[in-house]
């Protein structure tokens, strides 16, 4: 690396929970602050009614598909049936099916149901198995999605063998939900793909032929680290008619998310494949989704096998961690690991897996993601809310839900420890972060183009930078390599680079209408209308909350600067003002315009809340340090302060008789007045009288 100095290398200035098995019900009703029904809510299918919702994701004309997938409503128990209701206990009934073949069960409702507990036991051969708890399936597609248009609720799938010709199921579930209620009866069976696939099936081939060029996506060539073995869908056995529509991608991959299936039931080694086959038949035609959840599954014996299609070099966006699908990708190990710890052979593959797809993205091992949620019923954060996260993070740091199991949880820490030895050990380790992100975009035949500088240290010696052609690329150890251009990387550099705003935390990203980047204190986003702003802390934050550029805001049209006290931003749609004995708040529109007129905050002060709507919703207010601004449509935006506005307080504000201000403070002989709807306040300037009085 050189050691030549920043400032000569880089371009010149210019001013430019408990051990038993939880279901996401539990969780929620814990603590989780969305209710159940909102939790469920986004599997209805768009306009379905109450009353016409299936429980299943099978058309209602066919109950078996294929001969692998059976339904049995759990209601139909009439004497000629061969469903019924054994007894009900209390709250709970149980439900016997018989059933002849399956390897897999599972209980599925319509969206929206609140059923608090599942429960399965089989009989082969006059044997009954143990009672085994299936949690609420919390591995969720994001709201809106291709998955989501047509699932429905349903318990994870328990994997119970051959249950041969004649074997009988017993369902434990809540009596309200037996009339709604049906079991699936899973048949993995034997795939003719597998049957006629070669005796080597790893997953060699990346993408599919119309895989679509996605921005930030390396190639298959470009590896940091060493690729494992992973048996490819062919290999496992997918039927791709299962899957509906083509693949979505993100733009790139910022982070991962560990899971476990959260399925008891005892597999061996030759049971793997049959098990990926019902898992994904189970998520497909059972649950309704488009394809399996999770982006890569691992076994118990150490396996990795392809999950979701679309490329496994790919940002293929899954269905494994409700509002946090897009720019992650879903690792799970096949078991429930709620109260037993997962196998040396699986944490060894899930952290191999895991270096090798990061390694491609350049990102650290222990570093930081930003991330936006989508929202959804088991995501932690509500829509719109941008989070920062671990580059490997526990489901349950997403969402709420126990995955992957209390026991699974605690090796996280061992995961990311391999996960970084193994991309530091790596033959390609000598190859420093800034070459491996250069190299996975694409080197000089990618958006970067040629190295216009050597790879050198920042002044402070705490990370290193690259200029290029199309833009930089800036690296810590602890935030890994980011890229930077364009008019965000100009207004960057005139800010002082990452002497100002620290070291990116994200690569530049498209927003609505424009682009940004995240920095460790602060952003930068740019529109073709407003230029590259940056804008950071207090008002930052606010701005965020507010739905970014997507709120009523807008984009900022300057950057972060100073008041008198304080700091503010200025957007398309209004301001943000900050000082330390206020806080950050927000006004816009015709409340600004009157507050700017009067001096901004060197007039009446700096804003105690944000722009606020009347309590009568006739009009909007804000309160300032020095007075306040009402407005409303027929009286427009007036100023009111001091011992007027104290006055007209005690009246009942704008609810009172006098109604909203009309006209500014002006002077008068005995002192000064406020003219509003209903009449008049005056302040006596000689005696200190307040009268009120009626037009």
């Amino acid at each position: 690396m050189s050691n030549q100095s920043e400032a000569s290398m880089r371009p010149t200035r210019t001013s430019t929970p408990s051990p038993a098995r939880l279901s996401r019900r539990t969780l929620l009703g814990s603590g989780g602050g969305l209710g159940v029904l909102s939790a469920l809510a986004c599997f209805a299918a768009p306009g379905a009614s109450a009353a016409t919702r299936s429980a299943s994701a099978l058309s209602a004309s066919g109950l078996q598909i294929g001969g692998s997938t059976r339904a049995f409503r759990l209601a139909e128990h009439a004497p000629a049936s061969s469903t019924r209701v054994l007894r009900s206990a209390g709250a709970l009934s149980t439900v016997q099916v018989q059933v002849s073949g399956g390897h897999m069960v599972g209980v599925t409702f319509p969206a929206g149901t609140t059923a608090g507990s599942v429960a399965v036991r089989t009989r082969v051969g006059g044997t009954w198995s143990a009672w085994a708890e299936l949690p609420l399936n919390d591995s969720e597609p994001d709201p809106d999605s291709l998955d989501a248009r047509t699932a429905v609720a349903g318990s994870d799938p328990l994997w119970v063998g051959g249950l041969g010709s004649s074997a009988t199921v017993e369902v434990r579930l809540p009596a309200a939900d037996v009339a709604t209620a049906q079991l699936h009866v899973v048949d993995a069976g034997s795939s003719r793909s597998l049957l006629a696939a070669p005796a080597d099936t790893t997953d060699t081939t990346e993408a599919p032929a119309d895989a679509p060029v996605v921005d930030g996506v390396p190639p298959v060539t470009t590896l940091a680290v060493a690729r494992p073995a992973i048996t490819s869908r062919a290999g496992w056995g997918a039927d791709e008619s299962l899957r509906k529509g083509a693949p979505s991608y993100s733009q790139t991959i910022k982070a991962c998310v560990v899971h476990h299936t959260a399925d008891g039931g005892s597999y061996g080694r030759d049971d793997v494949a049959a098990v990926m086959r019902g898992m994904y038949r189970y998520h497909t035609v059972s649950l309704g989704w488009s394809d399996l959840g999770y982006n890569f599954v691992v076994d118990r014996f150490g396996g990795i096998w392809e999950g979701r299609a679309g490329g496994t070099n790919l940002p293929v966006v899954g269905a494994h961690a409700g509002g946090f699908n897009t720019d992650t990708f879903g690792v799970s190990m096949m078991g429930d690991f709620t109260s037993v710890a997962p196998s040396a052979e699986t944490l060894e593959s899930v952290a191999r897996v895991i270096a090798w797809k990061l390694s491609m993205y350049g990102l650290p091992a222990k570093g930081s993601a930003v991330l936006t949620s989508a929202g959804g019923g088991t995501a932690r954060f509500k829509a719109g809310t941008t989070v920062t996260l671990r580059t490997v993070n526990g489901h349950r740091d997403v969402g709420f839900t126990a995955c992957p199991g209390n026991v699974g949880y605690t090796k996280m820490d061992a995961i990311r420890n391999r996960v970084a030895a193994l991309m530091s050990a790596s033959p390609s380790s000598a190859q420093t972060a800034i070459a491996a992100k250069y190299a996975a975009l694409g080197g000089a035949a990618g958006f970067l183009g040629a190295a216009t500088t050597a790879e050198g240290k920042v002044p402070n010696g705490r990370g290193s930078f690259q200029y290029f052609q199309g833009g930089a690329i800036y690296s810590t150890p602890e935030l890994g390599a980011r890229v930077v251009r364009g008019a965000i990387l100009a207004e960057y550099a005139r800010l002082g680079w990452e002497n100002a705003l620290g070291f990116p935390t994200s690569d530049d990203g498209p927003a609505l209408g424009g682009a940004y980047t995240h920095f460790q204190n602060g952003s930068i986003y740019w529109s073709p209308a407003t230029g590259a702003r940056d804008v950071r802390g207090a008002i930052r934050t606010k701005w965020a909350a507010s739905g970014w550029e997507r709120g009523s805001l807008g984009y900022p049209v300057t950057g972060d600067s100073r008041a008198a006290g304080g700091f503010f931003t200025h957007f398309q749609n209004g301001s943000i003002y900050y000082s330390a004995a206020t806080g950050a708040h927000l006004t816009r529109g015709a409340i600004r315009d009157k507050w700017a007129s009067l001096g901004w905050e060197r007039g009446l002060g700096f804003p105690l809340v944000d722009d606020t709507r009347t309590p009568n919703g006739k009009g909007w207010y804000n309160h300032f340090q020095g007075g306040s601004v009402y407005w409303s449509p027929a009286t427009g935006a007036h100023a009111v302060r001091g011992a007027i506005r104290e006055r007209w307080a005690s009246l009942g504000w704008e609810n009172g008789w006098l109604g909203f201000p009309t006209r500014d403070e002006y002077a008068v002989a005995e002192g000064l007045r406020v003219d509003f709807q209903g009449g008049t306040i005056t302040w006596n300037s000689r005696t200190g009288e307040l009268t009120a009085k009626r037009s």
